[in-house]
């Protein structure tokens, strides 16, 4: 058959069906002909009845309702939404908007934005703000609808500035509809405004009046609840309850919420008052609200006056027995015990259950002789067949209970009532979360069946408490039952591994391979986390393992390994541990965002800090929701020194509404005073000080960064100034405080106010450490009295209380370096080793300055070099740049380029000061090709000679790159004192195409002028 066959037969086996829809298409068009599915114009009287007019002829009363989008106005929310996915700026959304209005149809634009409003999705901050905006510049006003939508969003955002100015132009054009007076005042409750709430509550009326019965609704219940626990917060109830008994708003359920938040409070004054208007007002009360005036009732009579009036409206609820059985524990009440246990129902609550149980409890009015007996009669009497499995609480007054007079009967039958092994788990798991390991034991063994769950979880709680013999015990046991899992043996892998037991603990996993289980991810975990703190190979040798397992580290794998990186860490384990955590699957988070930089910043690797956080600006990094993680994005951006980065995350928290913590504003004015700003550190402290939200976040050790920050500017007046302003605002001073003041002292030349800062440490009961000694010494050394300084190292040393540590005896090798003293600082050296306290890179750079001004360079790579190899310390840029300093100083320029390329080969960046030195060192040299090449590298031009480039390009420029004065100082350097006037030139072209570096225009016409004029052109 053929095709044309086949379709003729579909037609005609369906041709019934074709002259019905036929019939009805023509008489669809017969009778609708002229009507189309578009809006009905403007002023239409279908518009006119469906949308009563008020002053703007649009809906005067809006209720918030998703309405589908309709065709006119689809392609403009569909343009705008999909702009919001590329998360534009402000400015862009506006500009889109704008833009798209302009193709809608004329005097739709309100109805176009209220349908972008109505899709559903929430709008962000910058969205509401750049639709006021172009509301602002079209000069369009806005519907009442319109102003709903807009009030709503700015309520979810959090935008109560913006919410505060959109409801008083609302209120101004027209009288507010019910439902942007509810919105008024539920952005009052948000904002803690009591007084604005309170003030809302006679504009609600008629909205609260509508939900005057008996069962409000559950938004108009949880409004009222909010605004009395506003309320009573700023002690203002009294007030409230007049205002809405003015308003004729006082109903059952609004005493109730009063009642029940009096009696949470303990408030007995105004839950009487309240209790006593309720009647005044013949309103009868809740279940729950009866329920308040028992738990806040003064005595144990007025508990049971308000129970027997209860109980005179009908036979008492779970509730009420239970509020009475709380009220009988508060005031050990026999008499409300028993009547507790008179009005007991058949089948009781779990939470009532508790709250009688608790009335045997020793010292409770049913507490028998014996103790445990009267709780366990209760149970068999009356709790026995309520189920418990969802109140632990109840189950452990049980269990207490039976494990106390010996009724093991009564133990097994609470525990077969549970209904599956997770239950009984987690009865065991709250004694062992107690350290009560003897009841974990005994609730174990009442269990009738015994799983991995139980054993797992009895097993932790052995491991906690330190008894590995019954941990092995129980191992052993659930090996032989075959109740074993992967966790099991997990767990008492980490037992080993505490204890430093890694033998045993690898053999466990062997056994644990040869019972058929595979090690998963957690169980190298734990064997990372074991040797994290060594690092190096052993730690790798797991990683590898792990791997060769086809097991990919997670992101717990990634935090441990990152705890790992320090400053000591070799370059290639932190660019190991970096790879790992680039190549895990899981989406980053906060935390893993936040050890990425603090591990960057320990490792000072300043370059992959600055591509992460490249990624994060650039919008495809985390979505950061708490302040801890913005204040790991400040510190980095101050750790780059980029204070643009700084302020930026500042401000977009505060434009977030995340609220800052001590511990992000104390990062935020460490990074902007570490970048040279200690005048804006302390404005923004003044700032948090002036509102009362934000003024408990300031403390000492915040204002210690501004003292810092001046200090090392040696603008002691300034110091001193903040000083006074601390102790004018009375902020609690600790030893760190004391300890930058003897700084600030000691680098200032102010050594004579430390006497009175000491007397003063003394009277705050503040003893001095070993921190402020050191910084004693350094001032002494300063003050070139070194012998002085030797003297307060013996007494550190003869003290039982102080022992000198790094930072004492670098701050007396300083002391020796500084006046050439090579021999008394070798031999501190030695006695620092003999005191076992481990050099640091800060010790190089001291040693190198100490043999540079003794005329030793030598042995400045020699005691650097042994050092390093003794300590397994890596090079900084500090020690390199002295290294290099001491080569240039003697002259000695190929081996200070040598040094040069180790640094760059070991991935330590250069600073500015490196290439000063080198410069320098070339133009005094006459080296005028190795200063282009230098100049080349550090600039980022093309041309440098590869030696200079082994980490790429990138690595080789200093952070900030160049400055002006020292590439017009080398270019002048070259064409002068070297004589290679067309090297300069060249270069010189090169680099105005450098990006932020500025060089004066006229430096060509210097450069030759002064050539010609220079003894090197003549000869």
């Amino acid at each position: 058959m053929s095709l044309i066959e086949v379709a003729v037969n579909a037609v005609f086996a369906s041709q019934t069906e074709i002259i019905v829809f036929v019939f009805a298409f023509c008489f669809h068009s017969l009778i609708f002909g002229k009507h189309r599915f578009a809006p009905p114009a403007k002023g239409s009287k279908v518009v006119e009845a469906l949308h009563p007019k008020g002053d703007s002829g649009r809906d005067a009363s809006p209720r918030q309702t998703l309405q589908p989008v309709s065709g006119v106005h689809s392609s403009f929310v569909r343009a705008v939404s999909s702009l919001l996915r590329l998360d534009p700026s402000q400015e862009g959304v506006r500009l889109e908007i704008s833009k798209q209005l302009g193709l809608s149809a004329v005097g739709m634009e309100i109805e176009a934005l209220e349908a972008l409003l109505s899709t559903g999705k929430p709008m962000s901050a910058k969205v509401l703000t750049a639709i006021r905006g172009v509301l602002q510049t079209q000069g369009l006003q806005p519907s009442i609808r319109l102003y709903e939508l807009l009030l709503r969003g700015c309520l979810a955002t959090r935008l109560f500035d913006d919410f505060s100015e959109l409801l008083a132009e609302a209120e101004a054009r027209a009288s507010a509809p019910p439902s942007i007076k509810v919105l008024a005042l539920r952005a009052a409750v948000q904002a803690s405004d009591c007084e604005a709430a309170v003030a809302c509550v006679p504009g609600l009326a008629s909205a609260l009046k509508s939900s005057n019965t008996a069962t409000p609704s559950t938004a108009d219940a949880h409004l009222v609840q909010q605004l009395v626990h506003l309320a009573a917060d700023a002690d203002a109830l009294p007030r409230l309850l007049q205002e809405l008994c003015t308003c004729e708003l006082l109903n059952t359920w609004v005493f109730g919420a009063v009642l029940d938040e009096c009696s949470q409070r303990g408030d007995v004054e105004h839950l009487e008052q309240g209790v006593q208007l309720a009647r005044a007002q013949g309103a009868e009360l809740t279940s729950k609200a009866r329920c308040a005036s028992i738990r806040g009732a003064r005595n144990a009579a007025d508990a049971l006056s308000s129970f027997q009036d209860a109980v005179g409206q009908g036979p008492p609820s779970d509730l009420l027995v239970q509020a009475l059985a709380e009220a009988a524990e508060r005031f050990c009440d026999g008499a409300l015990a028993h009547a507790v246990l008179k009005y007991l129902p058949a089948n009781p609550v779990a939470a009532l259950a508790v709250a009688v149980l608790r009335l045997c409890l020793p010292g409770a009015p049913l507490a028998s002789k014996d103790e445990g007996v009267a709780a366990t009669q209760l149970y068999e009497k009356h709790f026995a067949t309520v189920d418990l499995s969802q109140d632990v609480q109840a189950q452990r007054l049980v269990a207490d209970a039976s494990i106390k007079c010996g009724r093991t009967d009564v133990l097994e039958k609470l525990v077969r009532s549970l209904p599956d092994s997770t239950s009984r788990a987690a009865l065991v798991k709250s004694y062992a979360s107690d350290r009560r390991l003897d009841g974990a034991k005994r609730v174990f063994e009442a269990c009738p069946e015994k799983d991995a769950c139980l054993y797992n979880v009895l097993l932790s709680a052995c491991t906690v408490g330190r008894d590995l013999a019954s941990a092995e015990k129980l191992l052993s046991h659930a090996s032989a039952t075959g109740a074993v899992d992967v966790a099991t043996y997990n767990t008492m892998i980490k037992a080993y591994l505490q204890l430093g037991d890694s033998r045993r603990a690898w053999a466990l996993v062997q056994t644990m391979r040869s019972a058929g289980l595979a090690p998963n991810c957690v169980t190298f975990n734990e064997f990372i986390d074991a040797v994290a703190a060594k690092g190096g190979s052993a730690m790798w040798e797991v990683v590898d393992e792990m791997e060769a397992c086809g097991l990919k580290p997670n992101s717990i794998t990634c935090s441990i390994l990152l705890k790992s990186v320090q400053q000591r860490s070799q370059p290639r384990d932190i660019e190991r541990a970096l790879k790992i955590v680039e190549s895990v699957d899981v989406a980053m988070d906060e935390v893993l965002l936040s050890s990425i930089c603090e591990a960057c910043i320990r490792t000072n690797r300043s370059d992959l800090l600055a591509r992460h956080l490249e990624r994060q600006r650039s919008g495809k990094g985390v979505q950061v929701k708490a302040a801890h993680t913005y204040g790991s994005l400040i510190r980095s951006y101050g750790f780059l020194q980029d204070l643009d980065g700084v302020w930026a995350t500042w401000r977009e928290m505060k434009v977030q509404r995340i609220a800052p913590t001590c511990i992000t504003l104390g990062c935020m004015v460490e990074a902007v005073t570490n970048n040279g700003e200690p005048e804006a550190g302390l404005q923004l402290i003044r700032q948090m000080l002036a509102h009362e939200e934000t003024c408990s976040l300031v403390n000492a050790v915040i204002y210690c960064s501004v003292l810092k920050g001046f200090s090392h500017r040696k603008c002691f007046d300034q110091v001193w100034a903040v000083h006074d302003e601390m102790r004018a605002k009375r902020m609690q001073y600790s030893i760190v405080t004391y300890n930058a003041l003897i700084d600030a002292c000691a680098r200032s030349g102010e050594m004579s106010r430390v006497s009175p800062l000491l007397e003063q440490m003394s009277k705050d009961g503040i003893e001095p450490n070993v921190i402020t000694y050191s910084t004693v010494i350094k001032g002494y050394c300063q003050d070139n009295r070194i012998d002085k300084a030797f003297e307060v190292l013996e007494d550190m040393k003869r003290s039982a209380d102080f022992t000198p540590d790094e930072v004492t005896y670098n701050t007396l090798l300083d002391g020796c370096a500084r006046y050439g003293m090579f021999e008394r600082g070798l031999a501190l050296l030695r006695d620092m080793e003999g005191a076992r306290v481990m050099p640091s890179n800060f010790t190089l750079s001291v040693l190198v300055k100490l043999a540079n001004r003794s005329k030793r360079p030598d042995m400045a790579f020699e005691l650097c070099s042994e050092l390093a190899s003794k300590y397994n310390i890596r090079w900084n840029m500090h020690v390199y740049n002295n290294l290099v300093h001491a080569c240039t100083a003697h002259g000695n320029l190929p081996r200070a380029l040598e040094v040069f390329e180790q640094m760059l080969g070991e991935r330590v960046r250069p600073d500015v000061r490196t290439y000063t030195l080198l410069l320098r060192s070339c133009i005094s040299s006459r080296a005028a090709s190795e200063a282009v090449g230098l100049l080349r590298a550090g600039a980022g031009l093309g041309g440098a000679p590869s030696r200079f480039l082994p980490c790429g390009s990138a690595g080789a420029q200093p952070k900030g790159g160049l400055t002006s004065e020292l590439v017009t100082e080398a270019l002048e350097g070259i064409a002068i004192s070297c004589g290679k006037e067309d090297l300069a030139l060249g270069l010189l072209q090169d680099l105005k195409g450098v990006r932020g570096l500025k060089l004066d225009g006229r430096l060509p016409m210097r450069l030759a002028a002064r050539a010609i004029r220079s003894p090197s052109s003549k000869q």
